[in-house]
């Protein structure tokens, strides 16, 4: 995937990502033209988690590995399973529910969390959004679950995969104060 990331301002990234809704792995190079000086990798599994980056991959920035990110990372992992839609079937963990024609339902455990995934379907079945509760910084030191979540504006098929290939996320998702500060395209995938 590519794309842009808002951290401060704008800056472009390039990405690889591993997700099957119940663990992701998230690896990026960020910078600004051609050089992409900082490397992030983020990643949840089995009730762990991280973030970290590096300049120049050498010289740690930051490395966070507390209950907040884990409590995080645990609905991120339930969010991207849009981009892994076999992991959404029931007999891999998932609970299904139709909230209406149009709204759907998919929750799951990702411990210590119990994930709701919220999933807008337009009428010829496309995804249109998607939003869940997630635990992140409300101010600085003070946590809270608020609503994260995006946008796909469009999809592709990758083979025998069809999913959603531009997506814009953010936390407030669906109010007022909703600032995304994710954009990307994906540009290959493999199924899970």
């Amino acid at each position: 995937m590519s794309g842009r990331i808002k951290v401060g301002i704008w800056l472009p990234f390039t990405a690889t990502q591993r997700c099957d809704g119940k663990s992701f792995r998230w690896r990026a190079s960020v910078g600004i033209g051609p050089l992409h000086p900082l490397e992030v990798t983020d990643h949840y599994e089995d009730g762990e988690g991280s973030m970290s980056g590096k300049l120049l991959g050498r010289w740690a920035l930051f490395e966070q590995t507390d209950a907040n990110v884990v409590r995080s990372a645990a609905a991120r992992a339930a969010l991207e399973a849009m981009f892994a839609p076999r992991a959404l079937l029931p007999g891999r963990g998932y609970a299904w529910r139709a909230e209406s024609d149009d709204h759907i339902v998919a929750s799951t455990e990702n411990p210590p969390e119990h994930v709701e995934v919220h999933l807008g379907i337009a009428p010829d079945g496309r995804l249109l959004n998607v939003v869940a509760r997630r635990w992140g910084q409300v101010t600085k030191g003070t946590f809270a679950y608020l609503p994260f979540g995006g946008d796909m504006h469009e999809e592709r098929r990758f083979n025998d995969l069809v999913i959603p290939s531009r997506v814009t996320a953010g936390w407030n998702f669906g109010t007022e104060r909703y600032s995304p500060f994710f954009k990307a395209t994906i540009t290959t995938a493999i199924p899970a």
